[in-house]
């Protein structure tokens, strides 16, 4: 069983949003947009959003997921955009085929966007772009802590990927197959409907890059594919989170021999009809999946409002797989 505690304090502080760097009656410089810039800054997203979400909505670099990721990495990102100077802007660079990074424009196939833009393919001009970047106000942020608020961290992709090997006696043997490209080795899928995934700098590689994508989708970054982990809990990231625990929990129960799940005795053929039973395994998974000794209210509210409507639903069986799912989606799980 894994040990861990289940709201781990990463700092005990966070950055004030309001403190006297950022009190003032000079404009709105802490804190969210007002509504117009907002419209202003949708304009854009929307104008950009047709050439680049198809790279960009999900994952560490999901700038289009939403306007507010937009504005959250993009606009009031100094490293992407700098108030007032076009020409600072790694953003303008980028759509204009001038990138000074790893890329050199946006898209990063075909023409860059300012192409696409004179071609009049495009809903805003590098003009109305640029002048957009001119008259963009910066956001400021108190550099001052404060003590009094605390933070908590999710599990990076890594971690959710060793936590639900070793809580539900899976391996890496459990999804792929060993395999080779030109003397290489890699590990091949067994089968893409098991959900796995893992990351591109894994020894041996992944030969598929749909496993790839899963582990992007839950926040985690790549080297090679100059990839930043994403520790955030994205929808991409709650998505697959519900995909994987779901088909884990079942692979697990489903495994020869696999005692990881089930105490001694338990069988997921056990319906309510034993409440006991059922409830017992409720108890082993409170302790197993989230460390604390559950309380009997604990036990009866799992049991009455998740195990029993989904056993009403089909059988025993798929209640226990919406059961661990459960405690794997729960926050005391996916936060520590």
């Amino acid at each position: 069983m894994r040990k861990r505690v289940l709201f781990k304090i990463v700092a005990p502080f966070a950055v004030a949003l309001a403190a006297a760097s950022c009190e003032g009656d000079e404009g709105n410089t802490c804190g969210g947009p007002t509504p117009e810039e907002r419209a202003r800054n949708q304009a854009v997203f929307d104008a950009l959003a047709p050439s680049c979400q198809g790279c960009h909505v999900t994952g560490a670099r999901g700038y289009f997921a939403s306007i507010e990721a937009f504005e959250s990495l993009v606009v009031y990102n100094p490293a992407e955009v700098v108030p007032g100077k076009p020409d600072a802007s790694e953003l303008i660079r980028l759509l204009e085929g001038k990138g000074t990074r790893a890329f050199k424009q946006m898209p990063i196939a075909g023409p860059p966007f300012a192409e696409i833009a004179a071609s009049g393919s495009t809903k805003m001009t590098m003009a109305q772009i640029r002048a957009w970047v001119t008259n963009l106000e910066s956001r400021a942020s108190d550099p001052l802590p404060s003590i009094e608020a605390h933070r908590i961290t999710r599990l990076s992709a890594e971690e959710v990927g060793r936590a639900l090997y070793q809580q539900l006696g899976l391996t890496d043997d459990d999804f792929y197959l060993p395999a080779s490209s030109y003397g290489i080795p890699h590990k091949t899928s067994q089968n893409d409907d098991r959900y796995p995934f893992t990351s591109a700098d894994s020894i041996p590689a992944p030969y598929e890059n749909l496993p790839v994508e899963r582990f992007a989708a839950l926040g985690g970054g790549s080297a090679p594919n100059q990839m930043k982990a994403d520790g955030s809990v994205s929808p991409s990231f709650l998505g697959t989170i519900t995909q994987v625990s779901q088909r884990w929990c079942a692979l697990a129960l489903d495994k020869a021999g696999n005692t990881a799940l089930l105490p001694a005795g338990a069988s997921a053929q056990t319906g309510s009809a034993d409440a006991a039973s059922v409830k017992a395994v409720i108890r082993f998974w409170y302790l197993h999946f989230h460390a604390v000794a559950a309380t009997d209210a604990d036990v009866d509210r799992v049991f009455s409002t998740v195990f029993v409507p989904l056993e009403m639903e089909k059988d025993a069986r798929n209640a226990y797989i919406g059961t661990c799912s459960y405690f794997i989606r729960h926050p005391d799980w996916i936060f520590y």
